[in-house]
């Protein structure tokens, strides 16, 4: 096994016959698709295609419809910085924004008389006032109201959610390792931030293949590792995106996480047997990437 190319046979034949394609893209390509009987996960979420209720139909993930086009073009390893306007609403009063830019979070909540939705963020420290125009299972139309305009801006929603908020990857629980420490952390902290960055990877496939979601893009979340369909690399220490090293306290301690995650990728990895579909692949080897990391010495 080659420390920086973790790749299945199918995917290696793949890569080999489309080398100008849609593979160089990586996971912004076609969406494997799970069957019902096939989806171990969707027993973890809610439809709420059918709902009526206005507070559990906000309870989910938003992102901007325009972003959405923009982002079936983006390479998951581009450096590219453009806008991606997101929400993540949970019934437990917590939400985080732009979670593929500069990240916030913080409580929120929704006024059913007046229709708006206000959001108290951390980072940022000010309040967000937005007037809903219009809601549905899979659509969100909003109203700044903190600036002068009437733009009414359209988000789109999956129409699900997890039962349990913190089985969602964009929850804050899952994200305490993207919040840039105040002081050097020991190596323990850094091992255990790493660790958590794999964690949320893993939480990301689950809810794609939970959701049967047609958005597997990774970009402009933070990691130093590449995603393809089947297969999974490791950044060059040069290369590796600015966005994840900001995890960081500073750059040396970004890559002593490097360094454990580099070794890491030595170890043997078993891709399951017989499954086709890329997500479950790849899905399975984070997980054990995941424990490495977690007993790494």
């Amino acid at each position: 096994m080659k420390t920086r190319n973790l790749l299945t046979a199918l995917a290696l034949v793949s890569l080999c016959a489309c080398n100008n394609a849609t593979d160089k893209k990586g996971d912004e390509g076609k969406v494997s698709v799970v069957t019902a009987e096939k989806n171990e996960y969707g027993n973890m979420i809610t439809n709420l295609s059918s709902s009526t209720d206005m507070y559990k139909i906000l309870c989910q993930g938003w992102e901007h419809a325009d972003d959405l086009d923009a982002l079936k073009d983006m390479a998951a390893d581009s450096h590219l910085e453009i806008p991606f306007r997101s929400f993540y609403f949970f019934a437990d009063g917590s939400f985080v924004k732009n979670p593929r830019n500069a990240i916030d979070y913080g409580l929120w909540s929704y006024d059913s008389v007046a229709k708006t939705i206000t959001l108290n963020c951390v980072l940022e420290k000010g309040k967000d006032v937005y007037k809903i125009a219009a809601l549905a299972p899979d659509e969100l139309k909003l109203v700044n109201k903190g600036l002068s305009s009437n733009t009414v801006l359209k988000f789109m929603g999956q129409g699900s959610s997890f039962i349990k908020p913190e089985d969602d990857p964009y929850h804050i629980s899952n994200n305490q390792w993207r919040l840039k420490p105040s002081q050097k952390e020991t190596d323990a902290a850094i091992q255990k931030r790493l660790k958590d960055n794999l964690h949320f990877f893993v939480l990301f496939y689950r809810d794609v293949i939970a959701k049967n979601s047609k958005n597997a893009n990774t970009w402009g979340l933070p990691a130093c590792l590449k995603f393809y369909g089947g297969g999974i690399y490791i950044s060059k220490k040069e290369e590796v995106n600015e966005n994840w090293i900001k995890c960081f306290y500073n750059k040396d301690q970004a890559m002593k996480a490097y360094d454990i995650m580099d070794k890491v990728m030595d170890k043997k990895y078993s891709w399951p047997k017989g499954e086709t579909n890329w997500l479950k692949q790849n899905l399975a080897v984070l997980e054990q990437m995941e424990k490495n990391v977690a007993d790494y010495k």
